[in-house]
């Protein structure tokens, strides 16, 4: 059985927390040539309520699993198809390789940055540091809207800081086809940042983002957050 340093029952959900590769052994202890490329480029597994997604490679790769009683069972992955220096194309054949399977688990610490240690068929070990996804740091599911961010900022006002500049932001709709409906909303400023979004000045963007209801934010920080998803269009041609 795994060593863990608590009870299956309380460890941490996986699908909780982003899990970032940080180190990778052999059965003897010598550290795997092919995933140091992956420690240097933040590997990570993300799980969903039944599949598993890795990325930080050349390719993503993503299939089923499940996992019960300190066990992940990996079902076979498929891959993109992209090609890429070597080192990365070895990078997605080892850790391919490595996670099928049963692969006995043991999660150590507890919240916010546990590290789960995955041992594979052939002995392997591989450690992940966690880091809580948003839905689990905010407590709600997001949902999914399309911000367009003008090329300027605007001045507004903010109680502790002079002369602030606050993006202009305007909704964007899609039909199920993907295609853009008519803009019915008008250009206002945000109050608030959108995290992992740094803005350049003259860069016009649209971007999916995460709407979260922040569950007990505190007395100071919005009820609402923004988390970007993926930049859609970008414009740098200076137009709003």
């Amino acid at each position: 059985m795994p060593a863990t340093s608590a009870t299956v029952a309380t460890q941490p959900a996986l699908p909780a927390y982003y899990w970032t590769l940080v180190s990778a052994t052999d059965a003897s202890g010598k550290p795997i040539a092919a995933l140091a490329k992956g420690v240097e480029r933040k590997l990570r597994l993300t799980f969903g309520e039944q599949n598993l997604n890795i990325s930080g490679g050349c390719n993503g790769q993503f299939g089923g699993y499940s996992y019960q009683d300190g066990v992940l069972k990996v079902q076979s992955l498929a891959s993109t198809l992209m090609a890429c220096e070597k080192s990365l194309m070895d990078l997605d054949a080892q850790i391919g390789r490595l996670l099928k399977g049963d692969l006995r688990t043991a999660i150590s610490g507890q919240t916010p940055e546990p590290v789960l240690q995955l041992t594979t068929q052939d002995g392997a070990v591989l450690k992940f540091q966690g880091e809580a996804t948003p839905e689990t740091r905010y407590g709600s599911k997001g949902e999914i809207k399309f911000l367009e961010v003008a090329a300027k900022t605007v001045k507004c006002s903010h109680p502790l800081i002079p002369n602030y500049q606050c993006l202009q932001v305007r909704e964007r709709r899609y039909d199920d086809a993907g295609l853009q409906l008519p803009t019915q909303d008008t250009w206002h400023p945000l109050y608030q940042s959108i995290e992992g979004y740094e803005h350049q000045d003259g860069v016009r963007n649209v971007l999916r983002v995460k709407q979260y209801a922040w569950k007990n934010a505190p007395a100071d920080a919005p009820s609402q957050v923004y988390v970007l998803d993926l930049v859609v269009e970008q414009d740098a041609s200076g137009k709003r």
